[in-house]
């Protein structure tokens, strides 16, 4: 079995994250796993961070983890793909997993964290980006949006919040959605807590995709790994 990381942050971009790209995926690819997604935090406040350069530079920038995290997991034998965790200002504190999210869409929609998220689904799939809504119930305060998404993260193993999974994964199985599993990780004791496994190895960000859609993927969970 392949075992795929979905969820995990750079500190090049996520202002949360502590542990650089190269340090991640050396330590993902002693935990053994195949394929990393990298998900840095993509949301206003990053972007006015980055001050007056124009637009195509910010969401140049905004990738760099992923560019420096595939620079440094390739030659260790990882496949590194780039996604992102979106956060739209109506929906705070909600955070969506977008996978299928690239630079060309984000040059494209500036203004993408002012939409509703309605407008931002439907635009997501005439792309062919898959919408998860990361950790819907975490600590109480996030609130579940089945109806403008493909899925939900079901099981989050970051240890310093409450996720409430199994509510998670009852909500997903009542609206018929789409499910992942990932680590969330940003810090040393977060690395390889989740993740799927599949069947067969995921070398692109369509296959990943095809593998969500398919249902055929398995769930890592952390107090299986200990």
């Amino acid at each position: 079995m392949y075992k795929i990381e979905t969820h995990l942050h750079t500190a090049e971009v996520s202002a949360c994250g502590h542990l650089c790209a190269a340090e991640m995926m050396r330590l993902y690819a002693e935990a053994g796993y195949s394929t990393v997604v990298v998900t840095d935090h993509c949301k206003k406040g990053y972007f006015d961070r980055c001050g007056d350069l124009p637009w195509e530079e910010k969401a140049a920038m905004f990738f760099r983890g992923g560019e420096a995290a595939k620079e440094a997991g390739e030659p260790l034998g990882l496949t590194v793909l780039t996604a992102a965790e979106l956060s739209f200002k109506k929906t705070a504190p909600n955070d969506y997993l977008v996978y299928g999210f690239d630079r060309e869409f984000l040059t494209a929609h500036p203004d993408v964290f002012e939409w509703e998220l309605s407008r931002f689904h439907e635009a997501a799939r005439a792309r062919g980006m898959l919408v998860i809504q990361a950790h819907p119930h975490r600590d109480g305060n996030c609130r579940p949006t089945p109806e403008f998404v493909d899925g939900f993260e079901i099981y989050n193993s970051n240890p310093r919040h409450e996720d409430y999974s199994e509510l998670s994964e009852r909500c997903a199985r009542e609206h018929h959605l789409l499910w992942t599993a990932g680590s969330d990780a940003h810090r040393t004791e977060d690395v390889a807590g989740s993740g799927l496994l599949s069947e067969t190895p995921v070398r692109t960000m369509e296959e990943l995709i095809a593998l969500i859609r398919s249902g055929r993927q398995q769930m890592i969970r952390r107090e299986e790994m200990l």
